[in-house]
């Protein structure tokens, strides 16, 4: 809750403080590498000490300290290397929970217990919008980051307590494929790289070599997309309250439509979904070139735009970690696994690093025309795929 409620303060804040559309791309670019790196970092040493309650509290504490922390920054560069840090250090509550819910239930019920934990935190991720939007009226972006730091502060006690350290090790290559996209829709960027991929096993997936560069394309698009759209909100005068309704309805229609797709899925072809998805985001970024062009209807257009986002995000997300175990081998999955979220995080991080420059530099509409032309071309590498 108090981590998605935050979420959408960042880069207002930012923008408060001073900066502008580049110091949010480059922000956003930083904590999706820290994000990776430390999912890799945490999950590793988590491994060799075989320790996860001392890594998931550290997870929980450093939460309501970055949080307290980004409340008494003043300037842009001091919030851009807090949030470096808090991303890194976030990434405990990723990598190492994710043995604990394969401890606690049957393996062939792996993908069962990994998704329903990220749809527990996506509806977590949710409500703390809506206490962002209720309070928002009423108090600071400064006064809500200490309030989210309090809002936290009681993980940290119910996770000493009710997390049992017992040293089960899980060979992480043994991991098979499963559908964490609440969570990862929420946050905009993919961070459950479970381990990196050597360069013998690239070239033991040529096979996804298609799938792969549709998905770095779509990321990128999607760091052009999702980087700017606060940044084209404040700079066209929607409120604070606005901007976190916005951003509920995003996350709660992907969160509803997540059990909805993975029913389809069942009696609909796998790449088909995947291109009914990326066809509908390219309708909510259609969406959001109206918005730039047709001021008068923004509100409207950027809602539409994000319900699509949100709508699409299921299909795209289920779809395709489907098709990746689907397409692996038994001894494969965990490294195509960890190479299909290393792809994805690249593609987010060029997305955003470049997103705010092209702002900057030619406008929303070039940004977004960019980010249409880039999920246009996601879409070719899977044209005659049928799976």
């Amino acid at each position: 809750m108090a981590t998605g409620g935050a979420s959408i303060l960042l880069p207002l804040y930012l923008l408060s403080l001073g900066g502008g559309a580049s110091d949010v791309g480059v922000m956003n670019a930083l904590a999706s590498f820290a994000s990776m790196t430390g999912t890799l970092f945490w999950g590793n040493l988590s491994d060799r000490t075989l320790k996860r309650r001392v890594f998931i509290s550290l997870g929980f504490a450093s939460t309501s300290v970055f949080l307290a922390l980004f409340a008494i920054v003043d300037n842009p560069r001091e919030l851009i290397l807090v949030n470096m840090a808090y991303a890194f250090f976030l990434a405990t509550t990723i990598s190492v929970p994710v043995v604990l819910v394969l401890r606690s239930v049957r393996k062939t019920y792996w993908d069962y217990g990994l998704g329903k934990f990220n749809e527990i935190s996506g509806w977590g991720w949710v409500f703390g919008l809506a206490i962002g939007l209720t309070l928002s009226k009423f108090i600071s972006m400064s006064a809500s980051f200490l309030l989210f730091a309090i809002i936290s502060f009681p993980s940290i006690l119910m996770g000493m307590k009710s997390i049992r350290e017992i040293p089960i090790y899980i060979n992480r290559d043994a991991i098979r494929t499963f559908r964490n996209t609440v969570i990862q829709k929420a946050r905009y960027a993919p961070g459950f790289v479970l381990h990196m991929p050597t360069r013998d096993s690239f070239k033991k997936l040529s096979k996804f070599r298609s799938l792969y560069t549709s998905f770095f394309l779509l990321w990128i698009a999607s760091g052009l997309y999702f980087s700017q759209v606060p940044v084209f909100l404040t700079y066209n005068g929607f409120t604070r309250e606005e901007i976190y309704a916005i951003s509920i309805a995003n996350a709660a229609l992907s969160a509803f439509m997540y059990t909805q797709v993975g029913i389809k899925l069942k009696s609909r072809e796998n790449y088909g979904v995947l291109r009914s998805g990326l066809v509908m985001r390219l309708a909510a970024i259609l969406a959001i070139l109206g918005a730039v062009f047709l001021s008068k209807f923004a509100l409207p257009l950027v809602l539409l735009s994000y319900l699509l986002a949100g709508y699409s995000w299921s299909f795209i997300s289920i779809s395709g970690t489907s098709i990746v175990g689907k397409l692996a081998g038994e001894k494969e999955k965990g490294t195509a696994m960890g190479t299909y979220n290393l792809v994805n995080s690249l593609g987010m991080i060029v997305g955003s690093l470049s997103s705010g420059f092209i702002v900057e530099s030619f406008g929303f509409a070039s940004e977004y025309s960019l980010a249409f032309i880039f999920v246009l071309l996601s879409i070719l590498p899977l044209k005659s795929k049928a799976l």
